[in-house]
């Protein structure tokens, strides 16, 4: 039987919520040092602003790249602005609704893209190769549920 949060005891409890605090402040400074790093010429935010372009077949209207993203439009834009000085991305008015504007990847924000993708794989891998192989298969079940679980909040 399967233990709920009604019938798990306190200790119980407090012990998931300083568990759940520590990994979530260690993702934090892990995404800190992320941040500085930009490897492949892309920092690891602008990395999850065109990746899903990347996904999506290249080309993307900007709103739907901030979504993914899960960044406010006018951080998409400033980001944006940034890639495209960079050459990393160009954009577009749509000749059907001017005020979609699509963002495209240029062959260098593709080399980017994935040289990023790339770097970020193989930290996972290095976790991965540091867990046994029951806590692999442990943590890859329970990251999923906890995943299911964050997005119902």
């Amino acid at each position: 039987m399967t233990r709920t949060a009604s019938t798990a005891s306190p200790a119980a409890a407090e012990a998931f919520e300083q568990a759940w605090d520590e990994f979530f402040a260690a993702a934090r400074r892990a995404r800190g040092r992320a941040a500085r790093d930009s490897s492949g010429g892309l920092t690891l935010a602008q990395y999850h602003l065109v990746a899903p372009i990347a996904v999506a077949g290249g080309e993307l209207p900007c709103g739907e790249a901030a979504v993914a993203a899960g960044v406010a439009g006018p951080t998409a834009t400033r980001m944006l602005d940034s890639l495209e000085r960079e050459e990393i991305v160009t954009r577009e008015h749509s000749t059907a609704d001017r005020r979609v504007v699509t963002v495209r990847l240029t062959a260098k924000g593709r080399r980017a893209v994935r040289e990023k993708g790339r770097a970020i794989s193989a930290k996972r891998r290095e976790i991965y190769r540091s867990l046994s192989e029951d806590d692999r298969a442990q943590a890859t079940v329970l990251l999923g549920r906890l995943a299911e679980a964050v997005e119902q909040l």
